[in-house]
């Protein structure tokens, strides 16, 4: 199936297609979250020059990329107190928890610059098109976003397969 996906792939790209998600929601008693995505995508063959950079490979199949997620504190907290209840938590220990790590996350992802929050909604935007990226407002060539995710990488220590004995 993948192999028959992969060879129509140019054929399918000859028409310019988009793919849209507009909006994926996922909501509970105490909000909504949601996941709005535009992919505008085009035919690689159309370009005749040998791409010399990521954003010249990038831009040869893809014209424009725009992609918003919102997920209100309250809804996610509600969230992680369900899960943290089925892994066998009390509720006031869950709760607990869950506010814990809803607020870790909503800080680790404004560290890194991914996230961004804002009336109690953690928000992240990510707009591409012609070699640049806007994520959160930030513009950057397409590059210097690759590379927050390589330090990002660097960042994380190695883990051995086996425990060593």
């Amino acid at each position: 199936m993948t192999e028959a996906f992969f060879s129509a792939l140019p054929l399918m790209l000859k028409g310019d297609p988009v793919i849209t998600i507009a909006p994926l929601s996922w909501k509970n008693s105490q909000g909504e979250s949601a996941l709005n995505l535009s992919l505008f995508l085009k035919d690689p063959a159309t370009t005749k020059e040998a791409p010399q950079t990521l954003a010249q490979e990038v831009d040869r199949s893809v014209k424009s990329l725009d992609a918003k997620l919102t997920i209100p504190v309250d809804m996610a907290t509600e969230f992680m107190t369900q899960v943290a209840k089925l892994e066998g938590y009390q509720e006031d220990q869950a709760k607990k928890l869950a506010k814990q790590q809803v607020e870790g996350a909503s800080a680790m992802g404004q560290m890194f610059r991914l996230t961004t929050l804002q009336d109690n909604t953690i928000t992240t935007s990510l707009q591409y098109t012609n070699g640049q990226i806007t994520l959160n407002g930030q513009k950057m060539p397409l590059e210097d976003f690759v590379g927050m995710f390589a330090m990002l990488a660097l960042n994380v220590p190695v883990v051995p397969a086996i425990p060593q004995q």
